[in-house]
């Protein structure tokens, strides 16, 4: 298997430290100096001597101050870009380089002494444990600087200086020597490989502390993983280190229980670690097992499965008997590889397991199923078949099964609707096929808002059948969903839904509260499915802050009940706003017809806006429409007396008064001429003798003027004139 040297935590060292992380890695580095001086002087001297007592003096003291709230110090030395450095790690959340916290005189003179006492010693790295003793640590440093131990052969002084550590029972200090066992295999971040090569050691170490039982031995073992993961806050170093601890398997065989090892590192990892490391380590075994091997390498590939995957189900076994939430997507994966049995998996994924089982059996004899509901005649049978159903609606959707599912509703509502057997009054039957989805609505909306156009008409028509569980999935996706084509979609089936749809309507009405865009909805579907009653829920919006909604509303309110729109549609003419004014405009021409009162309305409201000056064109074709829409007045209306108010409001563009034909000099601008067209031509169309003889009036020559008048006359003729 490929080990993994391109990982997030690569770069292996902390180059930035807040204040606080700065202050700590600081005293760290002062006791780390003072270190180095006790283990350089102390091994001139026997360690009762008193420049050996002296050098020591107040430096456990340091140590326990250093260290804080740390579990342990860890030196390493290291080779960095050409250069050997030292490491520190076990303080802050990542390694730190001894230079960066030193300054540059101080790091020149003291770095160079404890890689040369690393050098000395043969020595790659050790570990201090907090729980150490005061004289288990002056012992730690004594044999550490014995010049004893400098005169024998190198190749035995790791051996050496292990042995007499463990003579003296100190199990609070881990060391590696550049002569232990090497167990990588392949390059990996140099913390991996520190981190194996101390596992290995200390494990090996453990049989030296020959006062020890079997039970402590089991305790010393249990201590020296626990101390290992715990600084380790990485999730793709946890997995490496997982990953590669075979080869300590392999390597100490006879030293450990069967799967004690691999117990160990599970039972060590934090409960919130345990499931996300379980998934990166399942990724690692999935892509080893699409690996190809050559021949030579078979039998170590199975090897390493086999060790992975039975990593993987001691990491199951806790995760079930601790009951961690969140387990069942990695659940699966180790089921559908065989890592887990069934019996293991948690109860709710075994259900869910064998309900896809069904679901597949219903799909392949759906003809059955449908006939035996079609057949059911009492309630019970028909309990059976709906818990069925109900328990595979979640596979279906998954699986887009749509016509499965519709033909499964059609079948439901059929059989509600027979009357044998009690089945037409059972509750049962009366909250059919909604009673089949409940629960599942967030599932089917998902599936709504992700289907393409075809499958969307599939679901709607599956939707239209349904009650309120379809007012539901109507909310859920408004709610969810922007795709302007999935709310087309949504508001068509809305509108289909009758009496249903208008209450859920009214009740978002009811709310002002409501978010815009559930507003404009409610407004817009309102008038498909509502009735003239629902004016006075809409009527409150006319006043609403937002100006859109202002002009939603009007269109509702003239849709609904157009003839209590007449003076609401008018009032808002007046509006502060342009976009609603211009829609209640819009209704009038179009939408509308109206009372006498409310023709005087309009026209007063055209009387007043032509007082105002600079007229623009848009305003000028505004007014025009409103002129044009008194044309629809219904009975009730004093046709001479509107009559007189159009030709004066014409007279009065043209400078001219009543019954005086005064020409003005130069021709009328097009904003007066679009409006001075509106009223000849709505002349021409209700006008009566007085009407005839103005336009008549205007009719002389060839100018536009003259041909609008033309042609309002020629509208007139085509009908009796009224005297």
């Amino acid at each position: 298997m490929k080990t993994m040297a391109e990982t997030s935590y690569k770069t292996d060292e902390k180059k930035d430290f807040s204040p606080e992380e700065f202050a700590k890695a600081k005293t760290v580095c002062e006791f780390v100096i003072e270190l180095t001086k006790a283990i350089s002087r102390s091994g001139y001297y026997d360690s009762n001597h008193p420049v050996s007592l002296e050098v020591k003096k107040g430096l456990y003291d340091a140590f326990k101050n250093a260290l804080g709230s740390s579990a342990e110090i860890m030196l390493t030395c290291h080779d960095v870009e050409d250069k050997v450095d030292i490491h520190i790690s076990g303080i802050l959340d990542e390694p730190f380089n001894i230079r960066k916290l030193t300054h540059a005189n101080t790091s020149d003179l003291f770095v160079p002494k404890l890689k040369d006492y690393f050098e000395r010693k043969s020595l790659n790295s050790f570990v201090i444990k907090k729980y150490i003793t005061p004289e288990h640590f002056e012992s730690f440093i004594d044999v550490m600087s014995e010049p004893v131990a400098e005169s024998s052969d190198s190749s035995k002084l790791g051996e050496y200086l292990t042995k007499a550590l463990a003579d003296l029972d100190i199990t609070e200090v881990s060391t590696v020597f550049k002569t232990d066992v090497v167990l990588l295999r392949g390059k990996l971040p140099w913390r991996v490989s520190i981190i194996l090569r101390r596992l290995a050691k200390d494990l090996k170490v453990v049989p030296l502390f020959r006062s020890a039982s079997v039970d402590k031995m089991k305790l010393i073992k249990k201590q020296i993983v626990e101390d290992i993961i715990r600084p380790l806050n990485n999730t793709d170093l946890l997995r490496d280190l997982i990953v590669n601890c075979d080869v300590i398997v392999t390597h100490l065989t006879h030293l450990l229980e069967i799967d004690e090892l691999e117990n160990l590192i599970i039972s060590s990892l934090p409960e919130d670690a345990l499931i996300p490391v379980s998934e990166a380590v399942f990724e690692v075994y999935k892509k080893h097992m699409s690996e190809s091997q050559s021949a030579e390498d078979v039998s170590t590939a199975q090897q390493r499965d086999v060790y992975l995957a039975k990593v993987l189900n001691i990491a199951a076994q806790r995760i079930i008997s601790e009951n961690i939430p969140d387990s069942t997507s990695l659940f699966e994966h180790l089921y559908e590889c065989r890592i887990v049995k069934f019996e293991m998996l948690p109860e709710k994924l075994r259900f869910d397991i064998q309900s896809r089982k069904l679901a597949g059996d219903i799909i392949s004899q759906i003809d059955t199923y449908i006939e035996k509901t079609a057949k059911a005649s009492s309630i019970e049978e028909m309990e059976r078949l709906v818990e069925i159903f109900k328990r595979v609606i979640p596979d279906f959707i998954k699986l887009k099964e749509w016509t499965v599912i519709n033909r499964i509703i059609k079948a439901l509502c059929g059989a509600s609707s027979r009357k044998e057997g009690g089945l037409s009054t059972s509750e049962l039957m009366l909250n059919l096929p909604d009673s089949v989805f409940a629960g599942w609505e967030e599932t089917l909306t998902d599936a709504y808002i992700q289907a393409n156009p075809e499958a969307r008409n599939q679901i709607n028509d599956i939707l239209t059948k349904m009650k309120s569980v379809c007012i539901n999935i109507v909310s859920l996706t408004f709610n969810k969903c922007k795709d302007p084509d999935v709310l087309k979609s949504i508001m068509e089936l809305l509108s289909k839904k009758g009496d249903l749809a208008r209450q859920w309507l009214l009740k978002i009405l009811d709310d002002q509260n409501q978010p815009l865009s559930m507003l404009n909805i409610a407004l817009l579907v309102i008038i498909n499915v509502g009735n003239g009653e629902d004016i006075s829920a809409v009527k409150k919006y006319v006043k609403h802050p937002n100006p859109s909604i202002r002009a939603r509303a009007l269109s509702a309110i003239a849709k609904l009940n157009k003839k209590d729109a007449e003076s609401i549609v008018i009032e808002a003419l007046n509006d502060e706003e342009e976009k609603v004014r211009n829609q209640a405009a819009n209704l009038i021409e179009r939408e509308l017809s109206f009372s006498g009162e409310s023709v005087n309305k309009i026209l007063l409201f055209v009387k007043e806006r032509l007082r105002k000056k600079n007229i623009t064109l848009n305003q000028a074709v505004f007014i025009a429409g409103l002129i044009k829409a008194t044309g629809k007045a219904a009975d009730g209306l004093n046709k001479e007396n509107a009559e007189n108010e159009i030709i004066g409001i014409a007279s009065d563009l043209l400078k001219e008064k009543t019954g005086l034909l005064k020409f003005i000099k130069s021709d009328p601008d097009k904003e007066q001429l679009e409006i001075i067209s509106a009223c000849l031509s709505i002349l021409g169309k209700t006008g009566g003798t007085k009407s005839r003889d103005y336009l008549k009036s205007l009719s002389r020559g060839d100018s536009p003027l003259s041909k609008i008048a033309n042609e309002a006359m020629a509208e007139l003729d085509k009908r009796p004139v009224l005297k």
